[in-house]
């Protein structure tokens, strides 16, 4: 069965333990010459990676690209690697550039990806449950600058969103804790239903997350339609 997928205007969000069959078909429907590259940092490399590229067979060739993790990452100098090594590896504005990570992946390789030859694609496989329920969602990229979040950046839609919910398991309690306080705020600001279910949910079960994190990306995904900027 296909997975079930949020429609978010110029792009699809995916949600499911099989959106990689999606992520293929999408990369399968891409001109044969495209070349394709992957963002990571050294926990996606070492945690998630393996899993991406047994089951996204379309991405055997890809070139990886590996940061460092934290928002540390988030800065010209790093992203000034990114275009380096996208440059190098003769990247054209026909390239695509997979986002593995969370947040400060998703920030900073949407940002790289939106101005490398005036704009090249890329979709966001986001790994954490902040970045699955709201920051891979709603085109915001950037990067930090003076000690000042996102001083830097552009409004660019990716070209497809793929959330993995089994990602969550490579997570520590603190980090889902993280996550979960997004989408505590979503339901606060939107729906008072959802904050009924979100009291009972249990967050060391990934079955309890899928609905939670579909729901999150779907509020976020009104907000952001109704007011992209």
């Amino acid at each position: 069965m296909p997975s079930p997928f949020i429609n978010a205007g110029t792009y699809r969000v995916y949600i499911g333990n099989d959106v990689f069959r999606e992520l293929n078909q999408f990369l399968g429907a891409l001109p044969k010459n495209t070349k394709l590259f992957v963002l990571a940092d050294e926990n996606t490399r070492r945690y998630c990676l393996p899993e991406l590229f047994s089951k996204v067979k379309l991405l055997a060739g890809a070139h990886v690209i590996e940061v460092e993790s934290g928002e540390e990452s988030k800065n010209v100098a790093v992203c000034m690697k990114v275009w380096r090594t996208l440059g190098d590896q003769d990247a054209d504005r026909g390239s695509l550039l997979i986002n593995l990570g969370g947040g400060v992946i998703g920030d900073l390789g949407g940002f790289a990806a939106s101005v490398f030859k005036r704009g090249i694609g890329f979709v966001n496989v986001p790994t954490t449950l902040l970045s699955q329920v709201d920051a891979s969602v709603g085109g915001k990229t950037g990067i930090d600058l003076n000690n000042l979040k996102n001083e830097v950046g552009v409004f660019c839609d990716p070209k497809g969103v793929f959330i993995y919910p089994p990602f969550l398991e490579t997570l520590s309690k603190r980090q889902v804790l993280s996550g979960f306080a997004e989408v505590i705020k979503h339901a606060l600001v939107a729906d008072s239903k959802y904050w009924k279910k979100i009291k009972g949910a249990d967050l060391s079960q990934l079955k309890d997350l899928v609905p939670l994190i579909t729901r999150s990306v779907e509020i976020k995904n009104k907000i952001v339609t109704e007011d992209p900027k």
